[in-house]
């Protein structure tokens, strides 16, 4: 539609031109000759959108085999059904790509995934194939090796369809500020995205780990990147330890960001689940993209305002 009526100016113009030349024998002076065509300029709209928008892309990635396990036969193909949240307004804005858990769903991080949304971030969040809680068996962790390879192919998918005028993603992204996240193996999936030469993509510029491990994805770490890295976690995880987390803050190169949550607690910070530590996670994780995906400065303070009582929470960090 946009453009047969591009073409229904072009022709208009072309006829008043055309009229104008036959019905006046010679141009006084001062006019415009008649041998001066006119300038037709042409220009693609990026949609506005009023409100946030959400729905979900089914990707499929062709180029990867899925291995049998969680009740599912063998797939020469990794089946990816993505949530996609986008900010109200003219894009473009950061994207940040997030990593569900074990026994996960993109549909348990509903209020955390619409916080970011709604403060000016696109997400994306795929249903891994066999880590997922809807799996007809039980969900297994031994497809790690590929879920950060997942992470990428979304990112390209993603980007993909920011340039295509057909897609509802189109011109919602800016490919020059995108993020990782994730919690529990999705936080282990996240550190193979961001540090670790089996998987590494470089197009991310910021890192979030949440309630992770450093666990095997098939390659060696490097955390002397530099990548801004936050991680969050909780003292009395029950799940992964905290004291992995100390120790990848320590082996990490500045920036980087630690928060630790005082509580008995694994996925509740994070997911849908009421929490105490709720306003903290949703207010500092969203501070942390404000200032290295947003380019906020004023964003380090909001962050450490963000953390709270002591007894709720406590924060170290290292800006350079």
């Amino acid at each position: 539609m946009r453009r047969i009526g591009g073409i229904t100016v072009v022709l208009l113009l072309l006829v008043l031109v055309l009229a104008g030349a036959c019905g006046d024998d010679g141009a006084e002076d001062g006019a415009v000759s008649d041998d001066t065509a006119p300038e037709v300029t042409t220009t693609t709209t990026v949609p506005t959108r009023t409100e946030m928008a959400t729905f979900t892309l089914d990707l499929v990635d062709t180029s990867r085999p899925t291995e049998a396990g969680a009740g599912m036969p063998h797939q020469d193909q990794r089946l990816l059904p993505t949530d996609v949240y986008l900010p109200a307004g003219s894009g473009p804005f950061p994207f940040v790509a997030f990593a569900h858990g074990l026994n996960g769903h993109p549909r348990k991080f509903t209020q955390l995934l619409t916080a970011w949304a709604e403060a000016g971030y696109a997400v994306a969040a795929p249903a891994f194939p066999l880590s997922n809680d809807e799996v007809p068996g039980e969900a297994t962790w031994t497809d790690l090796g590929n879920q950060p390879g997942d992470i990428s192919f979304v990112i390209d998918e993603m980007l993909a369809a920011n340039e295509d005028p057909a897609s509802p993603v189109y011109g919602a992204i800016d490919p020059e500020r995108i993020g990782v996240a994730g919690l529990s193996l999705g936080g282990a999936t996240t550190y193979g995205v961001a540090f670790n030469d089996c998987c590494l993509d470089e197009r991310p510029i910021a890192a979030m780990v949440l309630d992770g491990a450093r666990l095997t994805v098939g390659g060696e770490f490097d955390f002397s990147r530099g990548l801004p890295l936050m991680i969050v976690h909780a003292d009395e995880d029950f799940a992964l330890p905290y004291a992995d987390a100390v120790a990848a803050y320590a082996e990490s190169a500045p920036p980087k960001w630690f928060v630790t949550l005082h509580e008995f607690a694994h996925a509740s910070p994070f997911e849908n689940d009421p929490d105490p530590a709720d306003d903290i996670v949703t207010a500092s994780t969203i501070a942390f993209w404000d200032l290295y995906l947003a380019g906020d400065g004023s964003a380090e303070q909001r962050l450490v305002d963000a953390i709270g009582p002591a007894d709720l929470a406590t924060l170290e960090y290292e800006t350079s």
